[in-house]
């Protein structure tokens, strides 16, 4: 029980700056975005990268803020539902889902990470001005699922305690 609070203060940490990078990114895109607007309709200059490295923090937001939405379980389930059940079978129910995300977050960092790597392998680069080598941006989307998939190891282990309990 011990380990699994000191896992768990861990992974509430990394998930914590986790959420921190994707707050910080939301803020320099929405800089990025004012800026881009203002050069071109104030100066007629409008940016050639505002719009990649955009789309690329909006990935960054969506795939760092996941694990912190997991560890305080605010995902989107069926509350009508899922509130009239008793405590004792919503654990069941979470333990079950639980499960299915893990499932979810292995095929999904799996594949992740073959794209990630036949992107580097092969030295893809974006078809912009920017040219950005693509392995930086997809690497994005494995490192968001894996800080979920310890994240729902986490809370899966916490379930199957509670389910003991009882």
């Amino acid at each position: 029980m011990q380990i699994y609070r000191a896992i768990s203060k861990i992974m509430d940490t990394i998930t914590g700056g986790a959420l921190k990078v994707s707050q910080w990114l939301l803020f320099v895109m929405g800089c990025m975005i004012i800026y881009d607007v203002g050069m071109r309709y104030l100066f007629n200059q409008p940016t050639a990268w505002a719009a990649e490295i955009s789309e690329y923090i909006l990935v960054g937001i969506a795939f760092f803020g996941v694990a912190a939405v997991q560890s305080e379980n605010r995902h989107i389930k069926m509350d009508f539902f899922y509130q009239k059940f008793s405590s004792h079978v919503r654990l069941y129910f979470d333990f079950f889902f639980n499960i299915c995300m893990q499932i979810f977050n292995v095929i999904l960092l799996w594949f992740s990470v073959k794209m990630t790597y036949s992107a580097f392998i092969y030295d893809s680069f974006s078809n912009s001005l920017l040219e950005t080598p693509l392995f930086i941006p997809y690497l994005i989307v494995p490192l968001g699922i894996f800080l979920l998939f310890l994240q729902s190891m986490v809370n899966l282990v916490g379930i199957f305690l509670e389910l003991q309990k009882t």
